[in-house]
């Protein structure tokens, strides 16, 4: 397999080729000057845009080194190959060929349009970002790929063993018509699992350049009768190149639109992550901060108590249970900002340890339901932290005040949501009456944080259920 570099070097080398390609095309049809002068004007301003657009394009690419723009720059050099071969070679040139266009026209024009076509389906691939995105979109298009290589295949076989001979042109013919249900395939997929804008203009160009192409094709071989008589109405590569153009035009929408999206992400992202530092520098100076003060005065009074060996003691513990506290805080501030442990199979093993931890120390018997093999979903940083302080909350003040024996803890996810239920059969409290501290308020904030509903049915003498419902 190539590297990232590799694959841009060689990509740049393709380019690079057809760009001499077109060059000397170009050049083959200036020079015949057989050609009527309406469809040399025609030539040169669809080459001009082309050119220029590639130009464009590959500028893109330097600047954002994304290798979608050298994906489409690709497409359209071999999309202005074929259009020049078509161009100057046939009856567009005044009934005059040379034999230079003869030979190239008969035995690359084909070939040149299906690559083109394949060429594009990787542009959509990279573009969309299907393969992180929908992953069984993705599988569908490469399938649909594969059938488009493989006729290119085909054809260049073909070529081989009918050169120039009436099934050669038949088979030749069928393949190229195999081409327009793929295209009606793609372009529904597509359509139908992309639900986006910027999707949507990609399919209105694509659906441009599919229409231009199958009416370029049913005008060539006589299906279909030209609509004027008159230049240019009355040449099928008119038709195939306003579609292409104007699917070029929908491109660089959906690119302007797409970068703006980009743009808001990019915004969005920073003051994400503003928010974040803001709440690493609050647990920090809040939490951390107060315990190592704790420490500090501790460790004062231990001093002040080397005499009295109760009381150094009971400061030198309390100084422990705070270094722990401070041990687990600075832990899960590091384990919260790490993106590896975005999965839910991650953060549901960290629970069970924790739930385990603290059962143990207060011999409380415990029961865990949790999925043994989550689905593959990402949670964001703050959700991920949001649910695990709000689990942990729930498991201190259980193993802390409930004086339970037995306790409960199930938590189920659906495509949809996850739902985390925590009971025991301690003393409970009374919910209206019980100090309403920083606890309960923090885990009822988080779990506005987190779009969820987090409900407590509890009663003296009669055990707590604690259900928390999130989406996700």
């Amino acid at each position: 397999m190539l590297s990232s570099k590799n694959k841009v070097l060689f990509s740049t080398l393709i380019l690079l080729l057809f760009f001499v390609f077109n060059i000397l095309l170009s050049y083959k049809t200036f020079v015949n000057t057989k050609a009527e002068n309406e469809e040399i004007f025609l030539h040169i301003g669809i080459s001009s845009l082309f050119y220029f657009l590639s130009i464009i394009t590959f500028i893109q690419y330097l600047l954002f080194k994304e290798p979608t723009y050298l994906y489409y720059v690709l497409y359209l050099l071999i999309n202005h190959c074929y259009f020049t071969i078509i161009f100057s070679s046939g009856p567009e040139a005044a009934g005059y060929p040379t034999a230079f266009f003869k030979i190239i026209r008969y035995f690359l024009a084909l070939p040149l349009l299906v690559l083109s076509y394949s060429i594009y389906i990787y542009f959509v691939l990279a573009f969309l970002s299907l393969s992180t995105k929908d992953i069984i979109l993705y599988k569908w298009i490469k399938v649909i790929l594969k059938i488009y290589l493989s006729l290119l295949f085909l054809i260049l076989v073909s070529y081989l063993f009918f050169p120039a001979d009436t099934t050669g042109e038949i088979i030749r013919t069928l393949l190229q018509v195999c081409c327009i249900p793929l295209g009606i395939i793609s372009i529904v997929l597509v359509y139908i699992r992309v639900k986006n804008i910027i999707a949507h203009i990609l399919i209105i160009g694509t659906l441009f350049f599919f229409i231009g192409s199958v009416l370029g094709f049913l005008f060539s071989l006589g299906i279909l009768n030209y609509p004027a008589n008159v230049f240019p109405f009355n040449q099928w590569i008119f038709y195939t190149a306003l579609g292409v153009v104007m699917e070029i035009i929908m491109f660089f929408s959906s690119f302007a639109y797409r970068n703006k999206i980009l743009a808001d992400e990019e915004k969005l992202a920073q003051q994400k992550l503003q928010v974040i530092r803001d709440d690493i520098a609050r647990d920090l100076h809040d939490d951390i901060g107060a315990s190592l003060s704790n420490i500090n005065i501790l460790n004062e009074l231990a001093k002040r108590s080397a005499g009295n060996t109760i009381k150094l003691n009971e400061y030198l513990e309390r100084a422990g249970d705070d270094i722990q506290h401070v041990s687990e805080g600075l832990n899960d501030i590091v384990w919260n900002i790490n993106s590896k442990y975005d999965n839910l199979e991650n953060l549901f093993f960290r629970m069970k340890r924790y739930a385990a931890d603290m059962m143990d120390g207060k011999n409380i018997n415990y029961k865990v339901g949790f999925p043994e093999k989550p689905d593959e979903i990402k949670l964001e940083m703050y959700k991920r932290r949001d649910l695990y302080f709000i689990f942990k909350e729930i498991i201190n003040n259980l193993a802390k005040y409930s004086k339970a024996a037995n306790a409960v803890i199930e938590l189920g996810i659906s495509a949809s949501k996850l739902q985390l239920t925590i009971k025991d059969d301690g003393v409970g409290f009374n919910f209206d009456t019980v100090k309403k501290g920083n606890g309960l308020h923090n885990m009822q904030q988080r779990a506005i944080n987190l779009k969820g509903v987090l409900k407590i049915t509890t009663a003296p003498q009669q055990g707590t259920v604690i259900d928390l419902i999130i989406p996700v």
